[in-house]
């Protein structure tokens, strides 16, 4: 991801406050690697899958935002002939890859703990405590260093919450670490990681959802393809209209792609009308529209639905 950069500089005059939040995602990403190094060692030492999970977890973060940043850096270059819309989708597929990433690794570590529930090892809570606090700190620095940021991209909001939920899921394991250090229970740990399993599961499932509708050229979700329709086919001067493609080009982009039958009149007007009513009354800024004369309407139709 790291040789977008020497590209970006050309178009990147008026993102100054885009460039804070760079660095800021920077240090992010720096801090949560080495919390993750810290809390898989430590985990192996202390004999903690809660601990090791725990770490996954911070690491997911961080590939979240290694993943955000690359795409950021990518989806402000500029379109070109042979890449017409821009990478402006490079942060969807970015969120993709990372959503089933984590799923496997959530999928592993509940495995795991499973295994360990008929005989769980001895874990050293004080240690499990230790690094667990320390993920709690990063992981609240990190939302903090994230927060501004994540206004403004799905992508950066998904590290986001996962900031938060590991801050979280740090306390669960700060607590778990209490009672195996206070009662010798050790069924806390493997419990607790089947628990943390869910929770990234969980999470996933909220937000895997608007993702692939993108990924997919679905009509973005909440609009409403049905009255876009029926609105274009209420216009001045139009008979009809068929064949209506939504799709969302990235975020903040929806598309739209229609036929309008035109018997009579200005057909120009028609196409300014239509594009002005789709972009204030359904916020489509971008409409391909195709004027056609009724009479080969008719073998359109039969055409599409035999």
């Amino acid at each position: 991801m790291a040789h977008s950069h020497g590209h970006s500089h050309g178009h990147g005059h008026g993102h100054h406050h885009h460039h804070h939040g760079d660095s800021a995602i920077g240090w992010a990403v720096v801090v949560n690697l080495a919390l993750t190094a810290a809390q898989i060692v430590g985990g192996y030492s202390a004999d903690s899958t809660a601990l090791i999970a725990d770490g996954i977890h911070n690491l997911s973060d961080a590939l979240a935002l290694v993943l955000a940043f690359g795409a950021r850096r990518l989806a402000r270059r500029a379109a070109t002939p042979d890449w017409s819309y821009g990478w402006g989708r490079a942060e969807i597929v970015a969120a993709f890859v990372n959503y089933l990433a984590l799923i496997a690794i959530s999928m592993w570590l509940a495995i795991e703990a499973l295994g360990r529930l008929a005989d769980p090892p001895q874990v050293a809570g004080g240690l499990v405590m230790g690094l667990a606090a320390f993920a709690l700190v990063v992981d609240l620095a990190t939302a903090a260093l994230v927060w501004r940021a994540a206004k403004d991209s799905a992508n950066i909001r998904a590290a986001f919450l996962h900031n938060l939920a590991d801050a979280g899921v740090s306390v669960a394991v700060i607590l778990g670490g209490a009672l195996i250090w206070a009662f010798g229970w050790n069924l806390a740990d493997p419990i607790l990681t089947m628990a943390i399993s869910a929770v990234i599961l969980w999470h996933i499932g909220l937000e895997i959802g608007p993702v692939l509708r993108m990924l997919m050229l679905a009509a973005p979700a909440g609009s409403d393809p049905a009255g876009v329709l029926s609105a274009l086919r209420t216009l001045p001067g139009v008979s009809d209209a068929h064949h209506l493609h939504l799709w969302q080009i990235d975020e903040k982009r929806t598309a739209a792609s229609v036929h309008l039958v035109v018997p009579e009149g200005d057909p120009f007007a028609v196409t300014r009308a239509a594009k002005e009513m789709l972009a204030h009354r359904f916020g489509i800024p971008h409409a391909t529209i195709e004027i056609e004369p009724p009479e080969s309407c008719a073998d359109h139709k039969s055409h599409d639905h035999p």
